[in-house]
C-alpha cells in the first residue's frame, strides 16, 4: 500500500472515489488538493 499526495487542478468535488480496477482510493477533503491511497494486487 503506498500514499501519495495529489494536486488536480480539473476536480473540483469533495469526497471519495474508489478505482476498483486499478485498486486506488482518491480522498479529496478540499476541492484539487487530496490523497491517492494504491493497494497492491489481491491476494489469492
Amino acid at each position: 500500500m503506498t500514499i501519495r499526495p495529489i494536486f488536480a487542478w480539473y476536480d473540483l468535488w469533495v469526497g471519495l472515489f474508489w478505482d476498483r480496477h486499478k485498486r486506488r482510493l482518491y480522498i479529496f477533503p478540499l476541492p484539487c488538493l487530496g490523497v491517492v491511497v494504491s493497494f497492491g494486487e489481491p491476494a489469492l
